[in-house]
């Protein structure tokens, strides 16, 4: 997983990058370890199934989709920070 850390005057100037880039790591290590846990959350539901086995894909589907979320939030921020800085008079 490559991750980006927000730079230091993005982070001055929207605080919330910090925290919303962690919870979407915290995000990607529960799926990893989901995945490596309970390997036939890949596939697809199957009847029968035990409820651990359930319970960790809806969570990991719940994972992606914050992830997803969270990207989104942060393309956002960073569009209007961006928009911002482009109307600075200096």
């Amino acid at each position: 997983m490559k991750v980006r850390v927000p730079p230091p005057e993005d982070l001055y100037v929207l605080p919330a990058l910090g925290p919303l880039h962690v919870l979407e790591l915290a995000a990607a290590v529960v799926q990893n370890a989901l995945r490596a846990q309970h390997i036939e959350i890949e596939g697809a539901f199957a009847p029968g199934e035990a409820a651990e086995i359930t319970t960790a894909r809806v969570l990991y589907v719940e994972c992606c989709m914050l992830q997803d979320t969270l990207h989104e939030l942060r393309s956002r921020l960073l569009a209007r920070l961006e928009r911002e800085r482009s109307v600075w008079p200096f």
